[in-house]
């Protein structure tokens, strides 16, 4: 019996959607007006997920606002995002696909302006995008946009690069997806994944006061269970790093410390306050988001 035959025996409630593997073990219980939920650790891969799902239905996980999908307006923390992340990413993917024009396919591409960052770089971008007023900007910036979620995703076209960038975290079922994307890869294509990783230093921090964006987020990755989620999906690790983000500290502290938290808020310079923290956790291993650049399995993939 193959593993994803003894995951659909098991039922996914507590069944880790990366290595199938049933748990019991619960590392928090979560209690919202709709009820409660348990979030699993993975003894095998340390995967923690939340299950049952807060939310059920496809369309309850769509996120419209902009704010946040483009560094809350920050001229500042755009401009770092972009010398800082986005140009090695790209610089990476011009090395290992060794060219600098691609097809390439973003899902999840909110704002598009990131989007846009690649297609300056000359690549050739269609973006993913369920929600529509996220969808109408990245247009408006000149990207082709499928409006519809990733599960519904129906291209015949091929693709040298597809990003996933702050996405699976969402999905119930995110091998579903991976393994659906082999067919849309090139030859020697790559797959390029961002998630948060919960174990970076601000998690162990705050513990239960970290921004794990429950509702939204219902998958809580380290690089092991991502490893493990690509080898399970036909996938092998080229590269793999960790970055800093600052993004995550300030809704932490002030859950942590209420009053404090709401006279700082989210100005871009109370964000810089935590630097010292962010920068020991990318020094020990312990960032807040992981990178990996992924390539089809030759042997999976020949079957």
């Amino acid at each position: 019996m193959s593993a994803l035959e003894k995951y659909e025996l098991n039922g996914n409630l507590s069944c880790c959607p990366c290595c199938y593997t049933r748990t019991e073990t619960t590392s928090f219980r979560y209690i919202h007006d709709s009820g409660e939920f348990f979030i699993y650790r993975c003894k095998t891969c340390s995967l923690e997920f939340l299950r049952p799902l807060p939310l059920a239905e496809i369309n309850e996980r769509q996120m419209d606002s902009v704010d946040d999908a483009e560094m809350f307006n920050s001229k500042l923390l755009r401009t770092l995002h972009e010398r800082l992340i986005i140009g090695p990413e790209i610089k990476r993917v011009r090395s290992m696909l060794g060219r600098n024009d691609f097809n390439m396919l973003d899902i999840g591409c909110g704002t598009g302006w990131i989007s846009r960052i690649w297609a300056e770089s000359g690549a050739r971008v269609t973006g993913l995008e369920p929600s529509q007023t996220r969808a109408a900007i990245a247009r408006e910036r000149g990207i082709r946009v499928l409006s519809c979620y990733a599960e519904e995703m129906d291209l015949d076209e091929k693709f040298d690069l597809i990003v996933i960038r702050h996405v699976i975290e969402h999905l119930e079922n995110p091998a579903d997806i991976l393994k659906n994307l082999q067919s849309r890869l090139t030859p020697g294509g790559l797959l390029l994944i961002i998630v948060p990783n919960i174990d970076c230093i601000g998690r162990k921090v705050f513990d239960t006061d970290w921004t794990w964006v429950l509702l939204w987020h219902c998958n809580f990755f380290n690089p092991k269970s991502m490893r493990t989620l690509l080898g399970n999906c036909g996938y092998k690790s080229a590269s793999m790093y960790q970055t800093p983000s600052p993004l995550w500290y300030p809704e932490s502290f002030a859950r942590k410390f209420p009053r404090l938290g709401a006279l700082l808020g989210t100005n871009p310079l109370f964000m810089l306050l935590f630097a010292p923290l962010i920068g020991l956790g990318y020094l020990i291993g312990k960032s807040d988001n992981i990178t990996i650049f992924a390539k089809l399995n030759q042997k999976e993939f020949s079957l």
